[in-house]
């Protein structure tokens, strides 16, 4: 598809604005004449690297990295070898040379390297290598491996690659890639919808009111984008997230531009999610997503004088933050930092990877996001960039770096790096959740560890050392944590709170007998509650249950200003929503808790309305739905507004900072659904159900399948023999360890004080699954993927699921040994009254 000349035109008016406003862009590549050595953000200067199907089709782009990187995490794309295991790369260099190309092959899961070699032919035509090798014949079919390309170039310099990959049969990728790239281009061509029509599932209960995201359920008109006209301004960037015999999931991502009711032209970021199915007959679409978001310009986007327009959006979230008096306005649009100045009418372009005259496949590379720390009444701002570094000083390497922006020179000085080991993937989960700079002193949390930084003499110290998740919190701005001193989820004495914003802390003892649980803040206020230790007890997967009877909220001067407590009710589980605390009840009923009403703490400050940017949306004819920042102090005047850009970014090579650290992101269930990274938990059942809901998967920190949500219409496990044992569950234990092909007696390790799932855990080869509050229907894929699943029928009483189909689940009642069928509602009943709890495991 052509791209409009006035695309051209758009990009040629806005160089015309940076010029005229007398400003140095990010490009500029100058020397400071200091006595430390300073830079500027530099162009982006290594290479991509692609897969290439037979026909010519690139897809999987690969980033480098100039260090090497535990990647375990970084899997979101899938790459299928032949049997054949041939191996197409075609390398982008952008003009810089290639002096070598190495590759290794290693094991997913432990990290064992099966092979690595040299290319020793190549050559480079018009600044593209192809590339072709074949692996040995040492990894097996439908299995996943990690493939590491390393690229030796010019000035002695290594960029590394990653990717996962597996061999197989009939995965006709190609044939799949067409299906979707013909899909997309009938999207920009109304006239030819009919082509697709019976693919889509539009439903009369879609909104159809915002072409920031459309799904399958849209209309036709939605999916062909109404009146909005668009038109390709890049190539289609193609991934491939899944693929085996039957099925896979293919995203595609691309610039389009759009005329706006201004005559001038919008540019958006689209990302199309598909799940395709393919017989010997046809295809089948099952699922399809697309997310549009408009990239902000700040061209006639102050549409009224309290309303910044950021257009078309997937999403209403927007990071932003603002001085006291609403008259400093930061947010984050597509990987860019902007401000807008109320009392100046300006907008400035504060910091951005992002780069006029490139094909923005390095510089909007997405694997970052802004930490915004602190905004002061004169504009200068304190911020953090977490995560892949684009270009600049530190391309290539992943990290976290502190910024200060003057807003009267119009200068980003870096004021500290960190690099880190690992992906975004892990770090966005386990860094960053604080960043606070308190005069001198950054503190950062990372994995575990708080430190304290000097951004002067640059001397680290360990605030808060062996943190454990779930035993503590941090405020929303970052500046306080309360955590459990002892690190013990169900056996805290003291609960400790350090203000970093002032250094000073304060300690919460328990009463003698009981238990303290920290539950997390209410903007500055701290939520914890209190159990007698009398009252936690477990049930018969060994799951700790903390029956709290008090709930109390602490405000910042440390005084106790909401307390929750009634007779006979003990709250299971606190989560804070907003200004409020939503508390699940129980009651006792003998040794065992028994399920309650739900109630709610409100905090004091609910109906207060403060001074704070907010988000509204607007609707137009033809844009339908659109996002605007909604400001607290209003402009003058939406006439003469200007646009400026940040002068330059400045780098000191002397403020990089070690922690020799290496995050492992344990005590973590990752969630991925439409092709993307979504977010982490610590709660399983919880991972389980957002995965469920967006049709997704969960991985743990190794990379391993926990769990997802696809399955097949029927399964059925063989060979499957009972192992009787002391009790009905260390039967249902013994049986799955057995099946295993585990040497370990669960009755012997029970008896020296385990419980079941610490028993499991002794296995060499298996990882136990205690699974809670889920219906039998979102889990029978454990079965699907060769895993037996126990289910609790009752007081002590189990079975084992060995199979299931469209109507009916098989199941082995271990107090008989009979193997039964009923219907799976039928099924589902009787496992809702025995509280839905099971018992399974993953490799």
């Amino acid at each position: 598809m052509e791209t409009k000349k006035n695309l051209k035109m758009k990009h040629w008016i806005l160089g015309i604005i940076f010029v005229v406003t007398g400003v140095l862009t990010f490009l500029t590549m100058e020397l400071e004449a200091e006595e430390a050595s300073y830079t500027t953000m530099s162009q982006a200067s290594l290479p991509i690297v692609y897969f290439k199907t037979d026909a010519g089709n690139s897809y999987n782009a690969l980033h480098g990295y100039t260090e090497e990187i535990d990647s375990t995490m970084d899997c979101e794309d899938i790459t299928p070898i032949g049997t054949d295991r041939s191996v197409s790369l075609s390398i982008n260099t952008y003009g810089t040379e290639v002096e070598g190309i190495t590759y290794k092959v290693r094991d997913l899961d432990s990290g064992d390297l099966y092979e690595s070699n040299e290319v020793k032919d190549f050559s480079v035509v018009s600044d593209y290598i192809d590339v072709s090798f074949t692996l040995k014949n040492l990894i097996d079919d439908d299995v996943k491996y990690s493939l590491e390309i390393v690229l030796d170039l010019e000035g002695d310099k290594e960029a590394h690659y990653y990717a996962n990959i597996i061999k197989g049969d009939s995965y006709d990728i190609q044939e799949y890639l067409d299906f979707v790239l013909n899909f997309n281009e009938v999207t920009f061509d109304s006239s030819r919808v009919n082509e697709i029509a019976n693919y889509l599932e539009s439903s009369s209960s879609s909104a159809n009111d915002n072409f920031g995201h459309v799904d399958i359920y849209s209309s036709s008109s939605m999916i062909t984008w109404g009146d909005l006209d668009p038109y390709l301004e890049s190539d289609i960037q193609i991934s491939v997230k899944d693929v085996n015999s039957e099925i896979a999931v293919i995203c595609l991502e691309y610039r389009m531009g759009a005329e706006n009711s201004y005559g001038s032209y919008d540019t958006y970021v689209v990302n199309e999610y598909y799940r395709v199915r393919k017989t010997s007959q046809r295809f089948y679409l099952l699922n399809y997503e697309r997310d549009a978001n408009q990239i902000f310009d700040a061209k006639n986007d102050l549409v009224t004088t309290t309303r910044i327009d950021l257009g078309i959006t997937s999403t209403t979230e927007v990071n932003m933050l603002s001085d006291e008096d609403g008259a400093y306005n930061y947010f984050v649009n597509n990987g860019s930092l902007w401000c807008y100045s109320v009392s100046d009418n300006i907008f400035t372009s504060v910091f951005s990877f992002s780069s006029e005259d490139t094909d923005s496949v390095r510089e909007d590379y997405l694997d970052h996001d802004f930490k915004l720390i602190n905004v002061d009444s004169n504009g200068d701002a304190t911020f953090a960039v977490m995560g892949y570094m684009n270009r600049g000083e530190h391309e290539g390497e992943v990290g976290i770096s502190l910024y200060q922006y003057d807003y009267s020179d119009n200068i980003v000085n870096e004021v500290v790096f960190i690099p880190l080991n690992t992906s975004y993937t892990v770090l966005s989960e386990n860094a960053g959740g604080i960043a606070y700079l308190n005069e001198n002193k950054f503190y950062c949390l990372v994995d575990d560890t708080l430190y304290s930084i000097d951004i002067s003499s640059l001397e680290i110290m360990e605030v808060v050392t062996d943190l454990v998740e779930g035993t503590y919190a941090v405020s929303e701005d970052g500046s306080t944590i309360c955590y459990s001193t002892s690190g013990d989820l169900n056996n805290t004495d003291t609960l400790r709170i350090y203000n970093m914003a002032n250094s000073s802390d304060y300690q919460i003892k328990a009463d003698e007998g009981d238990s303290l649980n920290v539950i997390g803040f209410i903007d500055g206020d701290c939520a914890y509650g209190i159990a007698h230790k009398s009252d936690i007890s477990s049930d018969d997967m060994g799951n700790e249950i903390f029956a709290m009877y008090k709930v109390c909220i602490m405000d910042s001067e440390y005084n106790v200003i909401k307390e929750y407590e009634q007779d006979g009710i003990y709250i299971s589980n606190a989560e804070i929503y907003g200004k409020r605390v939503t508390l699940t009840r129980v009651t006792k009923s003998g040794d065992s808790y028994v399920s309650s009403t739900i109630d709610q703490l409100i905090n004091k400050d609910e109906n207060v309305v403060e001074d704070e940017l907010s988000v509204v949306t607007a609707t137009t004819t033809a844009r339908l739905t659109e996002t605007r920042i909604l400001l607290f102090k209003a402009a003058s005047s939406t006439s003469g507004v200007s646009l400026r850009a940040s002068e330059k970014i400045v780098y000191n090579e002397k403020k990089w900072v070690d922690l020799d650290k290496t995050i492992t992101g344990e005590g973590k269930y990752y969630v991925y659904a439409y092709g993307r990274y979504l977010q982490s938990y610590e709660n399983l059942n919880t991972a389980i159900s957002k995965a469920y809901d967006s049709y997704g998967y969960v991985l743990d920190n190794n990379a391993n399948l926990v769990y997802r949500r696809y399955k097949s219409t029927q399964s059925s496990l063989s060979n499957l023999s009972i192992t009787s044992s002391s009790s009905t569950i260390a039967t249902a234990a013994q049986t799955l360890a057995n099946y295993a092909g585990e040497n370990i007696n669960i009755a012997s390790l029970m008896s020296s004080g385990l419980s079941v799932i610490d028993a499991l855990k002794t296995a060499d080869n298996l990882q136990p699954l205690s699974i809670s509050g889920l219906s039998v229907d979102k889990l029978l894929n454990y079965v699907a993927d060769g895993y037996p699943l126990v289910a609790k029928t009752g007081d002590n009483s189990y079975c084992i699921i060995t199979a299931y189909d469209s109507d009916n689940i098989t199941y082995i009642d271990l107090a008989t040994s009979a193997t039964e069928t009923k219907t799976i509602t039928a099924v589902s009943k009787i496992f809702t009254e025995a509280g839905n709890v099971y018992l399974t495991y993953y490799k």
